[in-house]
């Protein structure tokens, strides 16, 4: 009798596990990679512009968010406001200010701009990357 009652028991744990992993499999087919996420895109996009503020000393504080086609005057479009809610987010403890070349250093997202991003005045250009942010230092800074 009692070994019936254990064989009944392992046979219950075993089948409530396989249950257990099926459903775990099902559940798991509807997360999407860490490739596919905006925001690991983004840091993974920033992660350099994050390091050139630090190593220039620079930890927290405004930091200006101009899309390339907003510095060569055309207006901002639903894809640029997406990509500075990204960035504010990702570049925290920064405060990343959108549109604005008022702060000590701005982040210039030229990713979408087919044009080059070129220097404004009384700016010099700390990071270059190779798919299209430029970070600018405002020359009175010191």
């Amino acid at each position: 009798m009692i070994g019936r009652v254990r064989f009944l028991i392992s046979f219950a744990i075993v089948v409530f596990a396989f249950l257990n992993l099926w459903h775990l499999n099902q559940t798991l087919r509807w997360v999407k990679t860490r490739e596919a996420d905006d925001v690991v895109v983004s840091e993974d996009r920033l992660r350099f512009v994050r390091d050139t503020l630090m190593k220039a000393g620079y930890w927290r504080g405004d930091v200006g968010y101009m899309p390339a086609g907003v510095l060569h005057g055309y207006p901002r479009t639903l894809d640029d406001h997406q990509q500075w809610v990204l960035a504010r987010y990702v570049m925290i403890p920064w405060n990343i200010l959108q549109d604005t070349l008022s702060a000590p250093y701005v982040l210039v997202d030229g990713t979408r701009s087919k044009t080059p991003v070129e220097t404004p005045k009384g700016f010099i250009k700390i990071y270059d990357s190779t798919n299209g942010l430029v970070v600018l230092k405002k020359l009175s800074v010191q």
